[in-house]
Protein backbone atom coordinates (compact mmCIF):
# COMPACT_ATOMS: atom_id res chain seq x y z
CA UNK A 1 0.00 0.00 0.00
CA UNK A 2 1.27 2.94 -1.55
CA UNK A 3 1.89 5.58 1.47
CA UNK A 4 3.16 8.51 -1.02
CA UNK A 5 1.91 12.25 -0.23
CA UNK A 6 -0.10 13.70 -2.86
CA UNK A 7 1.74 15.98 -4.35
CA UNK A 8 -0.38 19.48 -5.02
CA UNK A 9 -0.40 20.78 -8.66
CA UNK A 10 1.10 24.31 -9.66
CA UNK A 11 -1.00 27.03 -10.47
CA UNK A 12 -1.95 27.70 -13.98
CA UNK A 13 0.55 30.79 -15.60
CA UNK A 14 -3.19 32.82 -15.13
CA UNK A 15 -4.08 32.02 -11.63
CA UNK A 16 -0.10 32.47 -10.67
CA UNK A 17 -0.11 35.79 -11.99
CA UNK A 18 -3.29 37.23 -10.08
CA UNK A 19 -1.51 35.56 -7.32
CA UNK A 20 1.23 37.72 -7.76
CA UNK A 21 -1.18 40.40 -8.08
CA UNK A 22 -3.08 40.51 -5.07
CA UNK A 23 0.52 39.98 -3.15
CA UNK A 24 1.94 43.31 -4.59
CA UNK A 25 -1.39 45.41 -4.27
CA UNK A 26 -2.00 43.85 -0.84
CA UNK A 27 1.50 45.18 0.23
CA UNK A 28 1.41 48.46 -1.11
CA UNK A 29 -1.80 49.39 0.14
CA UNK A 30 -0.76 47.97 3.34
CA UNK A 31 2.08 50.18 3.02
CA UNK A 32 0.40 53.29 2.38
CA UNK A 33 -2.89 53.06 3.99
CA UNK A 34 -2.11 50.89 7.11
CA UNK A 35 -3.47 47.13 7.37
CA UNK A 36 -6.72 48.31 8.22
CA UNK A 37 -7.49 48.75 4.54
CA UNK A 38 -10.16 46.47 2.84
CA UNK A 39 -9.92 43.41 0.81
CA UNK A 40 -12.40 45.08 -1.39
CA UNK A 41 -9.58 48.27 -2.28
CA UNK A 42 -6.55 45.07 -2.36
CA UNK A 43 -8.70 43.64 -5.23
CA UNK A 44 -9.03 47.07 -6.88
CA UNK A 45 -5.77 47.71 -7.05
CA UNK A 46 -4.95 44.24 -8.32
CA UNK A 47 -7.02 44.32 -10.90
CA UNK A 48 -9.24 41.41 -9.63
CA UNK A 49 -12.65 40.55 -8.80
CA UNK A 50 -13.15 40.25 -4.62
CA UNK A 51 -13.91 36.93 -5.30
CA UNK A 52 -11.04 35.90 -6.89
CA UNK A 53 -9.29 37.21 -3.85
CA UNK A 54 -10.99 35.54 -1.76
CA UNK A 55 -10.57 32.12 -3.42
CA UNK A 56 -7.01 32.58 -3.28
CA UNK A 57 -6.78 33.93 0.77
CA UNK A 58 -10.61 33.29 2.41
CA UNK A 59 -9.62 36.02 5.38
CA UNK A 60 -7.38 39.02 5.30
CA UNK A 61 -5.65 37.59 8.42
CA UNK A 62 -4.75 34.55 5.81
CA UNK A 63 -3.60 37.29 2.95
CA UNK A 64 -1.44 38.94 5.62
CA UNK A 65 0.24 35.91 7.01
CA UNK A 66 1.07 35.01 3.04
CA UNK A 67 2.81 38.32 2.53
CA UNK A 68 4.64 38.11 5.84
CA UNK A 69 5.53 34.71 5.42
CA UNK A 70 7.15 35.32 2.17
CA UNK A 71 8.95 38.53 2.85
CA UNK A 72 10.58 36.64 5.93
CA UNK A 73 12.13 34.35 3.61
CA UNK A 74 13.32 36.77 1.57
CA UNK A 75 14.99 37.73 5.03
CA UNK A 76 16.42 34.55 5.66
CA UNK A 77 17.33 34.16 1.90
CA UNK A 78 19.38 37.50 2.63
CA UNK A 79 21.03 36.15 5.96
CA UNK A 80 22.20 32.99 4.31
CA UNK A 81 23.99 35.06 1.61
CA UNK A 82 25.46 37.26 4.44
CA UNK A 83 26.26 33.87 6.09
CA UNK A 84 28.10 32.52 2.83
CA UNK A 85 30.25 36.01 2.29
CA UNK A 86 33.81 35.02 2.61
CA UNK A 87 35.00 37.92 4.70
CA UNK A 88 32.70 37.79 7.82
CA UNK A 89 32.61 41.72 8.25
CA UNK A 90 31.31 42.12 5.15
CA UNK A 91 28.94 39.16 5.55
CA UNK A 92 27.89 41.46 8.29
CA UNK A 93 27.42 43.92 6.68
CA UNK A 94 25.30 42.80 3.90
CA UNK A 95 22.59 41.89 5.79
CA UNK A 96 22.27 44.91 7.83
CA UNK A 97 22.31 47.45 4.63
CA UNK A 98 20.09 44.82 3.03
CA UNK A 99 17.82 44.52 5.53
CA UNK A 100 17.46 48.47 5.85
CA UNK A 101 16.80 48.81 2.15
CA UNK A 102 14.05 46.17 2.09
CA UNK A 103 12.60 48.37 5.10
CA UNK A 104 12.85 51.69 3.58
CA UNK A 105 11.07 49.77 0.17
CA UNK A 106 8.70 48.53 2.30
CA UNK A 107 7.57 50.14 5.69
CA UNK A 108 4.56 49.20 5.54
CA UNK A 109 5.95 45.42 6.25
CA UNK A 110 6.77 46.65 9.96
CA UNK A 111 3.43 46.86 10.72
CA UNK A 112 2.30 43.46 9.37
CA UNK A 113 5.46 41.82 11.53
CA UNK A 114 4.31 43.74 14.94
CA UNK A 115 0.75 42.82 14.31
CA UNK A 116 1.64 39.05 13.72
CA UNK A 117 4.09 39.08 17.15
CA UNK A 118 1.73 40.49 19.16
CA UNK A 119 -1.12 38.37 18.30
CA UNK A 120 1.60 34.97 18.89
CA UNK A 121 -0.22 32.78 16.21
CA UNK A 122 3.37 32.31 14.40
CA UNK A 123 6.79 31.14 14.55
CA UNK A 124 8.15 34.68 14.42
CA UNK A 125 10.66 36.01 12.19
CA UNK A 126 13.13 36.71 15.49
CA UNK A 127 13.08 32.77 15.83
CA UNK A 128 13.63 32.05 12.36
CA UNK A 129 16.56 34.64 11.94
CA UNK A 130 18.46 33.75 15.29
CA UNK A 131 20.28 30.83 14.28
CA UNK A 132 21.78 32.81 11.04
CA UNK A 133 22.46 36.01 13.02
CA UNK A 134 24.29 33.78 15.58
CA UNK A 135 26.49 32.79 12.63
CA UNK A 136 27.04 36.21 11.10
CA UNK A 137 28.23 37.46 14.68
CA UNK A 138 30.35 34.65 15.67
CA UNK A 139 32.37 34.79 12.71
CA UNK A 140 32.57 38.57 12.41
CA UNK A 141 33.50 38.52 16.62
CA UNK A 142 36.24 34.79 16.14
CA UNK A 143 37.51 37.17 12.83
CA UNK A 144 38.52 39.94 15.38
CA UNK A 145 36.18 42.22 13.83
CA UNK A 146 33.52 43.04 15.24
CA UNK A 147 32.94 43.92 19.03
CA UNK A 148 33.21 40.62 21.14
CA UNK A 149 30.74 41.80 23.50
CA UNK A 150 27.43 42.56 21.40
CA UNK A 151 24.74 40.22 21.51
CA UNK A 152 21.93 39.04 19.83
CA UNK A 153 19.82 41.31 21.80
CA UNK A 154 22.29 44.03 21.31
CA UNK A 155 21.80 43.53 17.64
CA UNK A 156 17.32 43.84 17.25
CA UNK A 157 17.68 46.74 19.78
CA UNK A 158 20.09 48.70 17.30
CA UNK A 159 18.26 47.42 14.01
CA UNK A 160 15.09 49.15 16.08
CA UNK A 161 16.75 52.19 16.34
CA UNK A 162 17.85 51.99 12.45
CA UNK A 163 14.01 51.25 11.52
CA UNK A 164 13.04 53.98 13.09
CA UNK A 165 15.82 56.37 11.39
CA UNK A 166 14.56 55.36 8.29
CA UNK A 167 10.81 55.79 8.45
CA UNK A 168 11.86 59.26 9.84
CA UNK A 169 13.81 60.39 7.26
CA UNK A 170 12.41 58.11 4.67
CA UNK A 171 10.12 60.88 3.33
CA UNK A 172 12.63 63.78 3.40
CA UNK A 173 16.02 62.32 2.98
CA UNK A 174 15.58 58.49 1.47
CA UNK A 175 18.95 57.85 1.19
CA UNK A 176 19.90 58.63 4.56
CA UNK A 177 20.21 55.34 6.24
CA UNK A 178 22.96 54.83 4.18
CA UNK A 179 24.70 57.32 6.36
CA UNK A 180 22.94 56.32 9.39
CA UNK A 181 23.88 52.40 9.15
CA UNK A 182 27.70 53.69 8.58
CA UNK A 183 27.78 55.65 11.93
CA UNK A 184 26.44 52.35 13.65
CA UNK A 185 28.72 49.80 12.08
CA UNK A 186 31.79 51.77 13.05
CA UNK A 187 30.33 52.00 16.93
CA UNK A 188 30.34 48.02 15.84
CA UNK A 189 33.82 47.67 14.69
CA UNK A 190 36.44 45.80 17.36
CA UNK A 191 39.52 48.02 17.26
CA UNK A 192 39.17 51.03 19.66
CA UNK A 193 36.26 49.32 21.25
CA UNK A 194 35.13 50.33 24.91
CA UNK A 195 33.91 48.58 27.42
CA UNK A 196 29.67 49.11 27.62
CA UNK A 197 28.08 49.63 30.57
CA UNK A 198 25.77 47.08 32.25
CA UNK A 199 25.11 43.63 31.41
CA UNK A 200 23.88 42.35 27.93
CA UNK A 201 19.94 41.56 27.93
CA UNK A 202 19.02 37.64 28.56
CA UNK A 203 17.20 36.19 25.65
CA UNK A 204 14.05 36.20 27.94
CA UNK A 205 14.16 39.96 27.82
CA UNK A 206 15.04 39.86 23.96
CA UNK A 207 11.38 38.38 24.17
CA UNK A 208 9.66 40.28 26.27
CA UNK A 209 10.57 43.62 24.61
CA UNK A 210 10.08 42.33 21.39
CA UNK A 211 6.79 41.62 22.42
CA UNK A 212 6.50 45.22 24.15
CA UNK A 213 7.97 46.34 20.77
CA UNK A 214 5.25 45.13 18.76
CA UNK A 215 2.50 46.08 20.87
CA UNK A 216 3.81 49.84 20.65
CA UNK A 217 3.73 49.68 17.21
CA UNK A 218 0.13 48.48 16.65
CA UNK A 219 -0.82 50.81 19.22
CA UNK A 220 0.93 53.51 17.15
CA UNK A 221 3.89 55.39 19.85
Amino acid sequence: MSSAVPVTPPLRRDAQRNLERILDAAREAFAEDGIEVGVDEIARRAGVGVGTLYRRFPTKEALIDAIVDRRADEIVALADEAVAQEDPWEGLVHFLSGLLARHARDRGFKALIADRVAEGGRTTLRERLRPQLEMIVGRAQRAGALRDDLTIEDLTVLLWGAGRAVEITGDIAPDYWRRHLGILLDGLRAPRATPLAGPPLTAGQGDALTAAWAASCRSGR
